[in-house]
């Protein structure tokens, strides 16, 4: 699970050393205010999320919605339940085979969808967008643009008139 977050926040280009799991008891108490003291003080090393160095605010909050919408996606949660049942079946929870079944079973389509659902949220929010301008901001080459259009065009959500692309008005 932990790589897997880790693979997203990376796509939505937040630094994964903001996010960490760890299991503390309830008579681990030290323990746990340990670990919540170090996370704090890195996390205030990192600094604020947004500008300097990095994407905008409202960049971050368009790729963040894409990652929720692509999450809820029947694709990525079956491909997790599916991972998830092959490391019981092979008993082997190992940090390097968790990143490595991550790396080979869903780093692709974590990608696909994110990148579909960023696509049409700019669409949405940013049209009229051209295809390569869409591409440029997604980071995605105009032929990936233009098969989501295609698909996103057939579901009625998105129209093509002159080389731009606009959201349909009954969403």
């Amino acid at each position: 699970m932990e790589e897997f977050v880790r693979k997203i926040l990376v796509r939505v280009g937040i630094n994964s050393d903001r996010f960490a799991l760890e299991w503390a008891s309830a008579a681990e108490g030290p323990r746990f205010v340990k670990l919540i003291t170090d996370f704090t003080v890195k996390i205030k090393s990192l600094g604020p999320l947004g500008e300097p160095g990095g994407d905008s605010k409202d960049e971050l909050l368009i790729k963040l919605l894409a990652a929720r919408n692509a999450l809820e996606e029947a694709k990525l949660r079956t491909g997790l339940g599916n991972l998830t049942k092959g490391f019981r079946k092979e008993g082997d929870y190992s940090d390097q085979t968790i990143k490595d079944k991550v790396d080979d079973k869903l780093a692709k389509s974590i990608e696909t969808e994110m990148a579909r659902y960023e696509t049409l949220i700019r669409i949405q929010e940013q049209g009229p967008i051209s295809f390569d301008d869409l591409a440029e901001k997604v980071g995605i080459p105009t032929a990936e643009v233009e098969k989501y259009v295609n698909a996103f065009s057939k579901k009625g959500l998105v129209v093509e008139a002159e080389g731009q692309l606009s959201a349909t008005i009954n969403q």
